[in-house]
């Protein structure tokens, strides 16, 4: 599936910038999301706002409570869009945005488990929520991007593998993720020194998630992503690399 326009986009009115960076950008430090389905009774949009939480492989997943009017559209209809802003109460307008469009699959048995402690990780205090019995999470599956980076940088030229992460030869690692994550908990320096760059931060900085090109970090208001400087597929190359 690709976006198309009616009036296609005029490239030279667009700024020069590079958006899968962006784009990778917004993923990994963006908390909340606003989702639409399809109403399973009369087909209109039905928009909700949820927390966001990113997969090892960069996918996007999220909560929904089995009950609610989100999770039955989707088992319903698995079509779905989501929408990425990270205006901070500015002009929304002026400032950088994103859209993804798919279909929103269920996650069960032991991905929802990962899944669920990811998230868990990320938004604690919502943590709660993930221990009913009614509890569900959500992987999207991308098949368009639209880009808004601000005024006059948008694209429509991303696909879902400018988002994705390669997981192959990796498996060592994400079997281990929460024991390494465990590890570096009992070590809070070295957090402290993972983090030291990052600025105006309130709160303890903790890690949420590990795959082969990085980390992604938590704390209690914000998410930040800390790459590697190379690629890590097992628990000993990463002890090393951060050692």
């Amino acid at each position: 599936m690709k976006l198309v326009r009616e009036t296609p986009l005029e490239q030279n009115e667009v700024e020069p910038f590079g958006p899968r960076d962006l784009a990778r950008r917004i993923l990994r430090t963006t908390r909340q999301i606003s989702l639409a389905t399809l109403d399973r009774n009369k087909g209109f949009p039905y928009s909700a706002v949820t927390n966001l939480s990113v997969e090892p492989d960069g996918a996007i997943a999220f909560y929904g409570a089995a009950i609610s009017h989100h999770s039955r559209n989707i088992m319903a209809d698995p079509r779905v869009s989501v929408t990425l802003s990270q205006s901070e109460g500015r002009d929304v307008l002026r400032d950088r945005r994103m859209t993804l469009i798919g279909t929103a699959h269920r996650l069960d048995g032991i991905a929802f488990e990962r899944a669920k402690n990811r998230y868990k990780r990320k938004f604690f205090r919502s943590s709660k929520y993930l221990d009913l019995a009614d509890s569900c999470m959500f992987k999207l599956n991308v098949e368009a991007i639209h880009l808004n980076g601000g005024p006059a940088r948008y694209s429509d030229s991303l696909s879902a593998e400018d988002l994705s992460v390669d997981l192959r030869g990796a498996e060592a690692l994400l079997e281990q993720e929460e024991s390494l994550i465990a590890h570096f908990g009992r070590f809070p320096n070295k957090i402290k020194m993972l983090t030291s760059h990052i600025n105006g931060v309130r709160g303890r900085w903790h890690i949420a998630t590990i795959d082969p090109e990085g980390m992604d970090l938590a704390s209690e208001t914000e998410f930040h992503r800390l790459s590697f400087s190379q690629r890590v597929t097992t628990p000993a190359t990463l002890l090393g690399l951060l050692s």
